[in-house]
């Protein structure tokens, strides 16, 4: 007590309020506080997996890999990190011989269809980092891809290229839009976490790294990760051509991703966006050049966030939550983070009348439970995804294709782990 009389009393003759002074001394213990937690995190990952310099890269398992790449899309950079795959998605449209197959065959090229389609592929994009290499559910969700890819590849309208450089565009754009916006970029072990993550990915999607790359062994998957930079570029430069088929579907998805927000912040959202899509892929898709206030805009932002992110926000206590673990009864998976309609989210009361709900009622916008039985408010089941004209279909089919998945990778394997010469 005598010591606060002291401090109180020294307050005084300096003329300060004392509410002043208390303010000013919590504000330094916040800031305090936020630096010494910030990294708390990261640096707990790199204690439980123990992979502490380039070396020790190389022994990553896919089991660690997956886990770090889950926790750094739930909890350390959930919103920049679905923000990297929707650019990845768009990024993989732009290519000659991918965007004009899919504006042929594709829902994606029909505003009608194109909402299911986008969620469609972002739950798989999804369950990929989400369920466990090794589980069944992660087997599902491969095979199921493999089922709607299969006529395409045995056709030859889909190349082993055009496979590779989608799952390319998965893994590089998260660790590129980490380093450029976020608060922090990430470390060697993340990256080469994304690196085995896509690796064991591609061979349960059955791609030819050494058709492409000439080769499939690595020594680590920070080698692995650099050696598709270079690949992936030389490809760009082969295939990032503008088309009339390409421009239609780049229209179709940039207006699909406006529609999710009211209708008076969709101008300014598509200038942001124009921004973010970068010089090289306005001119593929033929969409107009932002001008300087919004481009100095976008970028004064994102810069404010990460410095209000990295001085003044604690970290994230709750894990971002985009579908759910299978049902034990029915099997069934929500989906939490849908784009324009609310497909497979179950309709809560907190979904329909929490201030989100409100929030998009107020502005005409599509609500958890509109739609009825049709959006699937239960969950999907893998054979729910794809083409409304096969949902259902392939049952028989995709649990093939998902026993022969789960042969292609192990929890415990290491794939960066080079077999010793004799």
């Amino acid at each position: 007590m005598g010591f606060l009389s002291a401090g109180g009393a020294f307050i005084n003759q300096l003329g300060l309020s004392p509410w002043l002074v208390y303010s000013v001394a919590g504000f330094v213990f916040y800031l305090v506080l936020c630096s010494s937690l910030r990294f708390q995190r990261l640096n707990s990952m790199r204690r439980r997996f123990n992979y502490p310099d380039r070396e020790s890269l190389s022994r990553m398992t896919n089991e660690d890999a997956q886990k770090i790449v889950h926790t750094v899309s739930v909890y350390e950079f959930p919103l920049l990190y679905d923000l990297a795959l929707k650019y990845a998605i768009f990024k993989s449209y732009a290519i000659d011989q991918i965007g004009n197959l899919l504006n042929r065959v594709s829902d994606l090229s029909r505003p009608t269809e194109a909402s299911k389609r986008y969620d469609d592929t972002s739950v798989l994009l999804t369950s990929y980092v989400t369920f466990a290499p090794g589980s069944d559910t992660l087997a599902h969700s491969i095979a199921r891809t493999n089922f709607m890819h299969n006529p395409y590849l045995q056709s030859g309208k889909i190349k082993n290229e055009d496979m590779l450089y989608v799952l390319f565009d998965n893994m590089y754009e998260p660790v590129r839009f980490m380093k450029l916006y976020e608060w922090r970029e990430l470390s060697d072990m993340e990256v080469a976490a994304f690196a085995t993550v896509w690796r064991y990915l591609g061979d349960m999607l059955e791609i030819d790294f050494k058709a492409e790359l000439g080769k499939d062994e690595w020594k680590d998957g920070i080698e692995f990760f650099d050696d598709m930079v270079i690949w992936a570029k030389d490809f760009q430069m082969k295939h990032l051509e503008p088309s009339p088929s390409i421009t239609n579907l780049g229209e179709t998805l940039r207006d699909l991703l406006l529609s999710a927000y009211p209708e008076f912040m969709r101008g300014p959202m598509n200038k942001i966006l124009m921004v973010l899509v970068g010089e090289r892929l306005r001119n593929v898709f033929g969409f107009d050049e932002p001008g300087m206030l919004e481009s100095s805009f976008t970028y004064t932002f994102l810069l404010v966030r990460k410095f209000v992110l990295r001085y003044l926000t604690l970290p994230r206590i709750f894990p971002e939550q985009y579908i759910s673990q299978p049902d034990a009864v029915t099997g069934r998976i929500q989906h939490y983070k849908w784009l324009k309609d609310p497909w497979y989210t179950p309709a809560t009361f907190w979904s329909r009348w929490g201030p989100e709900a409100w929030f998009r009622r107020a502005f005409g916008l599509k609500i958890a439970g509109d739609g009825g039985d049709v959006m699937r408010p239960g969950g999907f089941l893998f054979e729910d995804i794809g083409p409304r004209n096969k949902m259902g279909k392939g049952v028989e089919e995709t649990a093939h294709l998902a026993r022969i998945a789960h042969t292609r990778v192990a929890a415990g394997g290491c794939p960066f782990a080079l077999p010793r010469k004799s």
